[in-house]
């Protein structure tokens, strides 16, 4: 009996020590929105350009769509547009899912919109990822950009308008 009770606790001990040695993976939970650095990459730029992304609504339309149908683009594969905000004119880059996949980690990221199948309308997409370049191919979403707060204030706007939607 003491035996059994020796091997009981050499058991226990062991497997609390190997339960204790596995790290829990952090992830973020993306409240409003998040920038991440080198995403998309484009011509005559070094690094890729900062990315503005947020968590996607399954019920509703692809963003994709929304944004052809509200820029009057006739594409929903590639999507990027030109806009004037406030007098500047700016050029809006959307993230494929593969091009999300492709640039950004995004298992660091929690997801807090789950819908079951019959609730979904639109893409299955976790998260929704937008970069922006002034009319001078400048990267608006950097710190360090005149149009940063434009930029800002712009796509917040935009993601507002489609969550809404």
């Amino acid at each position: 009996m003491e035996r059994i009770k020796n091997i009981f606790f050499t058991v226990v001990f062991l497997l609390f020590g190997a339960v204790s040695c596995i790290t829990p993976r952090h992830t973020v939970e993306i409240n409003d929105y998040i920038l991440l650095p080198n995403g998309m990459e484009i011509l005559g730029k070094e690094q890729g350009l900062t990315a503005f992304m947020f968590e996607n609504d399954p019920t509703k339309i692809p963003f994709q769509q929304f944004v052809g149908d509200k820029y009057n683009i006739g594409n929903y594969v590639d999507v990027s547009y030109w806009v004037t905000v406030d007098g500047h004119r700016f050029k809006v880059f959307v993230y494929a899912p593969s091009d999300i996949e492709k640039y950004f980690d995004t298992s660091e990221f929690m997801v807090t919109n789950v819908e079951t199948e019959a609730n979904i309308v639109g893409s299955t997409t976790k998260f929704l990822a937008l970069s922006m370049v002034s009319s001078a191919n400048e990267d608006c979403l950097r710190q360090n950009s005149l149009y940063y707060n434009i930029a800002i204030t712009y796509l917040q706007q935009l993601k507002d308008e489609y969550l809404r939607s």
